[in-house]
């Protein structure tokens, strides 16, 4: 779920005030002439407490209640989360029950066809690096019983055990002979597969890792759905940049980490991270320098705690990760983070 649309969208059919009566807020109060709407908290008894502007932002403060960790700027999905006590993607899932809507809402399906041109010719026109993907849309649970379940021991060498395999449902298609690794999004929906070669020695021919099922990777955080009670518990989200680094970080017993597919982060995982509302540490592969860790850091907003995993004391080879290794991911952890913002 985009956040940015959906708070368009929001905004656009007027369903604030719905959205307030939700989640218990009481006294709501539209004041026309500065736009914007006053409340008191679901269990507060300040009439004024809340204010929520009325433009396509939907920036809410509250001045009683602190809502998130650190200092940015809040909006009516932040009030939700705090209100209600829930995780982001909880927070977003509980926003679109209330409104009618399902949580994979293709907004470009409301554009009309002539809007949808003249996008197209501006996307294309625009400066932007990220590639356009289809939306994130589930798929059927059926497709995982075509593939064995099956752990293995190339993983294993990998330093993802046998229960971690398991617990992430590690498979194998004996008509691509590949290991498979099911993609679900952030709520816990099968949205894709990924193959794994079977050998550890990749033909020329073949590539290590293809999609059996695709899915829209720029929308994904690996691990998520499973891995969010630890982050929200911890205050604190190590990201990686594959499925294998979650799945390493959980044989270790660390469990609040999250894989974003490489380190071209897309403003969705961006604005995913930044909801979670904790500390937010990359951890990218040997090869990405301090530079790189600097122009990723200007892209997320003012007042967010990010931090960066750097291997100062040169102990990883080159492109390893610092998940490969239990020893030296404990050593990086305790010595080897530094901020960023």
């Amino acid at each position: 779920m985009d956040v940015r649309e959906l708070k368009n969208y929001i905004y656009e059919n007027r369903y604030v005030e719905q959205i307030l009566e939700s989640i218990g807020c009481h006294h709501i109060k539209y004041h026309a002439s500065n736009a914007y709407w006053s409340c008191a908290n679901a269990n507060g008894d300040n009439n004024g407490a809340i204010v929520l502007y009325n433009n396509e932002y939907l920036m809410c403060l509250n001045y009683t209640r602190q809502m998130i960790k650190g200092n940015r700027k809040t909006d009516i999905v932040d009030l939700v989360c705090y209100t209600k006590d829930l995780t982001f993607p909880e927070g977003l899932k509980f926003i679109c029950e209330s409104i009618g809507m399902s949580y994979y809402h293709d907004f470009e399906e409301d554009i009309p066809e002539s809007f949808k041109i003249l996008k197209m010719i501006d996307d294309m026109n625009s400066n932007s690096l990220e590639e356009k993907e289809r939306p994130l849309k589930p798929i059927s649970e059926r497709i995982l019983s075509y593939y064995k379940e099956y752990v293995n021991d190339l993983f294993y060498e990998d330093n993802i055990d046998y229960a971690t395999q398991r617990d992430f449902e590690i498979g194998f298609d004996e008509e691509s002979n590949r290991y498979t690794i099911p993609i679900r999004s952030e709520i816990g929906d099968l949205v894709g597969v990924k193959g794994r070669y079977f050998d550890r020695k990749v033909p020329e021919r073949e590539n290590k890792y293809i999609y059996l099922e695709p899915c829209a990777k720029s929308k994904i955080i690996y691990g998520l759905y499973k891995t969010i009670e630890y982050i929200k518990a911890r205050g604190r989200i190590y990201v990686g940049e594959s499925e294998k680094f979650t799945l390493q970080l959980w044989s270790y017993s660390y469990r609040n980490s999250g894989g974003t597919g490489g380190k071209e982060l897309s403003q969705y995982q961006i604005d995913m991270l930044v909801r979670l509302g904790v500390d937010i540490v990359l951890c990218f592969d040997k090869d990405v320098t301090k530079q790189e860790y600097e122009e990723i850091a200007d892209r997320f907003p003012d007042g967010v705690p990010l931090f960066y995993m750097f291997d100062e004391d040169n102990i990883l080879e080159e492109h390893e990760s610092p998940s490969d290794n239990p020893t030296k991911w404990q050593r990086l952890v305790e010595n080897n983070i530094y901020r960023l913002r």
